[in-house]
């Protein structure tokens, strides 16, 4: 599976667009993710270990609010975005 960042989220990732992982959930990558980029954990996640409400994932584009045990596939692509409010 492989993570997708775009925007400000790209200068805590050292400016990479595209970051792989071989696990075989969500939770499990994240965990790596976390490992190897430490300050995102604290961007995204709340002390719960739940998603900051101020956070989006989607999994091939289905976006995922709370179930973060799901399973992934070496051909899934979780997208990462801050989530965006107006008016």
């Amino acid at each position: 599976m492989h993570f997708l960042f775009s925007g400000s989220l790209l200068r805590y990732v050292g400016y990479q667009r595209q970051i792989a992982y071989e696990t075989g959930s969500l939770a499990a990558a994240l965990k790596a993710l976390f490992k190897d980029y430490p300050a995102l954990e604290g961007l995204m996640m709340e002390t719960d270990h739940s998603l900051r409400r101020t956070m989006r994932m989607a999994i091939n584009n289905e976006v995922v609010r709370s179930d973060l045990s799901r399973p992934l596939a070496a051909s899934d692509a979780v997208e990462v975005m801050t989530a965006i409010s107006g008016g």
